[in-house]
C-alpha cells in the first residue's frame, strides 16, 4: 500500500469520525469500592449533536445486548446497583444523537464484585 493511499484512508477515517454525530465516549475504569455496585464515568462526546449516552453491561467480554440505561447528554456518570457477588461484569458506553444514530462502543472496563 502506498503512503499517499494510506494518508487518504486516514483522512477519510478522520472525516468519518468528525462527521459522525456521536463520537465514541471514553469510559473511566475507576469503580466504587462498594460491593454490588459499579460507578461509571466517561468523558463527554466531542460531537455537537449528542442527545445522550447508552450504558451496556455484560458478564462476558464483548457480549453486549440491550442497553441497561440511557442518560441525557449532560450526564456522564451512572451507578449500576444490584450486581451479584463473585461475578465479573463488563461495561461500555455509547453516544447517540436525536436521530438515534449511535456511536461505536467506548473502551471496555470490567469489575469483579467481591
Amino acid at each position: 500500500m502506498t503512503r499517499s493511499y494510506q494518508m487518504l484512508q486516514l483522512a477519510l477515517l478522520l472525516l468519518l469520525l468528525t462527521a459522525c454525530p456521536s463520537a465514541e465516549p471514553s469510559l473511566d475504569s475507576q469503580f466504587s469500592p462498594d460491593s454490588g455496585t459499579a460507578s461509571l464515568s466517561w468523558d463527554a462526546s466531542a460531537g455537537t449533536d449528542v442527545a445522550g449516552y447508552k450504558i451496556y453491561l455484560a458478564t462476558a467480554s464483548g457480549a453486549y445486548g440491550t442497553p441497561i440505561a440511557t442518560t441525557s447528554a449532560d450526564v456522564t456518570t451512572y451507578t449500576v446497583t444490584g450486581l451479584a457477588t463473585g461475578t465479573t461484569y463488563f461495561f461500555v458506553v455509547s453516544a447517540f444523537n436525536l436521530d438515534g444514530t449511535e456511536s461505536t462502543f467506548s473502551n471496555e472496563v470490567s469489575k469483579v464484585i467481591p
